[in-house]
């Protein structure tokens, strides 16, 4: 039997009240993991954690961090440390949309998206880096990006622009901290039907139809991917971006 040997995991995730995030935070207790739920959003997190822990659920599971704020974020991490002891993995899965096309784009939009998607993740993975790097026994390192990340979208001049440093910033950390035994990967999901993209149904319904499995994915697709790149079973990958789209990228037009 194979197993993923995330036992004894304590694992921070950022953008855990909902979606993709949650779904991960989920499946890390499935395997007896201790996923630590940060969000910015309180009452989310909340209603998350009763998800993922039930009756044990207890504010020690639960952080509510703007990940935009590094002094805040740092903050949180060295509290996790005091409740829960040294981390073992970390996953940035926090994430906004922004949707701007290229005249209309404000300087608001374009700062504010940026300092979630690229500078949030960047914070916490340095500060989840410093902490594995402490404990000295290696580690996982896993960032949500987006297939905007590797082709361009309408209206999403931000969005994908974020996203697409977001896999160049995981392949840099993965390169500087490869020597310590610190793997750091990025998963990049396609069409997900998330909280984010509540907007979206309609346009969600016939994307389906341009998927190879003809589906739109769930959050747990992508969990269940990333549960393969936090585990040994993904001991000789680092600095990868694997796609998780349905094979919607694969088709020639």
């Amino acid at each position: 039997m194979i197993t993923l040997g995330l036992e004894s995991a304590v694992v921070p995730v950022t953008g855990a009240a909902s979606g993709i995030g949650l779904a991960i935070a989920e499946r890390l207790r499935s395997e007896g993991a201790t996923p630590l739920l940060i969000d910015v959003d309180e009452s989310g997190l909340r209603d998350a954690a009763e998800r993922v822990y039930g009756a044990d659920s207890n504010p020690r599971y639960t952080y509510p961090v703007d990940v935009s704020d590094s002094s805040a974020v740092d903050a949180c991490l060295a509290e996790i440390g005091v409740d829960h002891g040294p981390i073992s993995h970390a996953v940035a899965s926090a994430g906004i949309l922004g949707p701007s096309d290229a005249l209309g784009l404000t300087d608001e939009v374009w700062h504010r998206v940026m300092d979630v998607n690229l500078n949030g993740a960047m914070y916490f993975c340095r500060g989840a880096a410093r902490q594995l790097a402490d404990r000295g026994r290696g580690g996982s390192i896993v960032t949500i990006s987006s297939l905007g990340g590797l082709a361009a979208r309408e209206n999403r001049v931000s969005y994908v622009a974020s996203k697409a440093a977001l896999i160049n910033l995981t392949r840099a950390f993965a390169l500087d901290l490869g020597h310590l035994g610190i793997r750091v990967n990025s998963v990049a999901p396609g069409l997900v039907d998330t909280p984010i993209q509540s907007n979206n149904q309609d346009r969600f319904r016939e994307l389906a139809e341009t998927v190879p499995l003809r589906r739109i994915g769930t959050p747990d697709d992508v969990a269940k991917v990333v549960m393969f790149l936090l585990s040994d079973l993904a001991g000789y990958v680092t600095g990868e971006t694997v796609v998780v789209d349905g094979g919607l990228v694969a088709r020639y037009r």
